[in-house]
């Protein structure tokens, strides 16, 4: 060990283990370093459970079978980032490991095995303290449901598809953005010399030399962030840039050609690919309105997601820096009717507030006002837009025989292809919604495609709309399974979720031992002696039927939010849409008050 690394992991375990500065060499001598290569495990679910493992640098990934047959595979659960213990638990309580363990990048961790414990607690009882009280802090927030992967960025390397100063010039630009919080570097292998750092090898897979990890460790322990810019090519660079990213930016022209390159393939496709989460930049010349096209650099590459980057839209570079520093904000809308004119409110009280949304998802009518805020952007624009398309035209008022439903649904499938023209993919601001497959009984994706046809299937309330076909299927309105998609929002890069519960439950107390006939219902409504009942509309006993199902799901998604909010939507009926404006302050009203208190950290 060299006397450097020595030093750094000194510090590491007096700073990790809460050891006494006179203490930490002692401590360390009873540890083993160890490496792991990015892509390699760790450790896998069902291994023994003979050592734990304090991580120093680098990131790793918690993955659990998924044990569901009809989706067998591996769950991405967590993330382990550096100071992070990893299987204590299974050191502790002995037996198998109850999950594996995978580096994302070159990582180095201190491993413990039970001797070393077993010596370290009689002679330290409080280190042994601090791995407990690690265990505890996670059991306490795996049952208050706060336990999630946390997308925490701190090396990133941006890999042009193409030659040219684009990368570069965004990864200086990205390093003003992030530096105010902490320091950032930018490297590049025409930086590399100037920085002090050693040679890279000639030939792109050879190894490369304990000088150059070594060194980068040390520049890594020195900066928050670090910015690999790759080569456009399969250099031993760009070897190394990805190697050592918790996130790799694939950069784009939507000028240029949107097919794959061969190297491009080629270092996708090696034996030992890299691992890190890997994600679309396409950059757009100006600022355009409209965007058009991506589908075609989606198609063929393995990516997490994408994002949009106009020359002239700050919206869109601050939303990357927000994504990159962890920043970043996911609004989830819920279903509920025409009460889901609050969620514009909420969203308009956002924007008040100075908390810009990033990235939106929802179900129901929440995902036509997610579509709507993706579309409109000010509040003012998709205030209007929600106004023309629900007040102006009247799509619950588009009655027909019901022999599928209640309503036709054309009203509604013609403003939808009126406002709503373009593919989810072509959004500048990420968006995603759900359906329900109708035969297959399970919950359908939607964050490509024709916005119009995400939301048809998304918002097809049984019985009252008719079914939409998707992919030669039937599905019906999202909300049936999930009507608050707040799990699905934590798979994104996102730092904070905001989630907006449009649920009200109340009971239907009624004066009546029998439901009356629709004759006597008719007669109380229109003859002024006749007795007058209290039950609810056709359409309104529909959709509180679907609301039902998914009460308690909910209200478990909702606290897995960093923060819910619950408008005092209840006094509003589900077809209210006369109470547009009504409905849109309630939301407003109530999301000032609660985002007043909110302070995230």
């Amino acid at each position: 060990m060299q006397p450097e690394e020595r030093l750094s992991l000194t510090a590491a375990v007096q700073r990790h283990f809460a050891v006494p500065p006179d203490q930490a060499a002692a401590v360390l001598d009873e540890l083993e370093p160890r490496t792991c290569r990015g892509g390699d495990w760790l450790f896998r679910q069902g291994d023994d459970g003979d050592a734990l493992y304090l991580l120093v640098r680098g990131l790793m990934q918690v993955w659990i079978d998924s044990g569901n047959p009809d989706d067998p595979g591996q769950r991405l659960v967590a993330e382990v980032m550096p100071g992070e213990i990893i299987g204590e638990v299974g050191l502790l309580a002995g037996g198998k490991r109850s999950a594996g363990i995978r580096a994302v990048r070159d990582s180095l961790l201190l491993r413990m095995d039970t001797g070393a414990f077993d010596r370290l607690g009689r002679q330290r009882p409080a280190l042994i303290r601090q791995i407990a009280g690690g265990i505890a802090t996670r059991l306490r927030d795996r049952t208050a449901g706060a336990s999630r992967v946390r997308h925490r960025f701190r090396t990133i390397t941006l890999l042009p598809l193409d030659s040219g100063p684009a990368a570069r010039n965004l990864a200086d630009r990205l390093a003003g953005a992030l530096t105010p919080a902490d320091s950032t570097l930018v490297l590049s292998s025409d930086r590399l010399d100037a920085l002090g750092a050693p040679q890279l090898p000639p030939e792109p897979t050879a190894e490369i030399s304990h000088d150059m990890l070594e060194w980068l460790a040390g520049t890594e322990d020195r900066h928050r962030f670090l910015i690999y810019v790759a080569d456009p090519g399969n250099t031993a660079w760009t070897h190394l840039a990805l190697r050592h990213a918790d996130l790799i930016l694939v950069v784009g022209n939507a000028a240029r050609d949107a097919a794959i390159r061969p190297w491009e393939r080629a270092l996708f496709a090696a034996p030992s690919p890299p691992v890190a989460r890997r994600a679309l930049l396409l950059m757009h010349d100006g600022n355009p309105d409209s965007l058009t096209g991506t589908a075609a650099w989606l198609d063929g590459r393995d990516l997490d997601f994408h994002l949009h980057l106009r020359e002239g839209s700050t919206a869109d570079f601050e939303r990357l820096a927000r994504v990159l520093s962890g920043t970043s904000l996911g609004l989830v809308l819920g279903g509920g009717a025409a009460r889901g004119f609050a969620h514009i409110g909420v969203y308009r009280a956002l924007c008040e507030a100075g908390r810009p949304v990033d990235w939106l998802g929802g179900a129901s009518i929440g995902a036509i006002m997610a579509a709507a805020i993706a579309i409109g952007g000010s509040p003012e624009r998709v205030i209007a837009i929600v106004r023309e398309c629900f007040v102006g035209g009247k799509p619950f008022s588009d009655f027909t025989i019901p022999v599928l439903s209640l309503l036709r649904g054309r009203r509604m499938e013609r403003l939808l292809a009126r406002h709503a023209p373009m593919n989810i993919e072509d959004l500048p601001l990420p968006l995603f919604c759900l359906s329900s497959n109708l035969g297959l009984g399970r919950l359908q994706l939607h964050e490509r495609g024709p916005v119009a046809l995400a939301l048809r299937a998304g918002a097809s309330l049984p019985g009252v709309f008719p079914p939409a076909v998707v992919d030669g299927q039937l599905t019906i309105d999202g909300g049936i399974l999930d009507n608050l998609p707040v799990d699905e929002m934590l798979r994104r890069p996102v730092g904070q979720v905001v989630a907006v519960d449009l649920t009200a439950p109340r009971s239907f107390d009624v004066d009546y031992d029998f439901v009356p006939s629709p004759w006597a219902v008719l007669a109380g409504r229109l003859l002024p002696f006749a007795p007058r009942y209290r039950v609810p509309g056709f359409m309104s006993a529909m959709l509180k039927a679907t609301e039902i199902g998914t009460m308690q799901k909910v209200a478990a998604s909702g606290r897995r939010a960093d923060l819910l909010i619950k408008p005092p939507v209840g006094r509003f009926g589900i077809t209210d849409v006369r109470s547009f404006d009504r409905i849109v302050a309630a939301g407003y009203t109530h999301a000032r008050e609660v985002l007043a208190g909110w302070n995230p950290g």
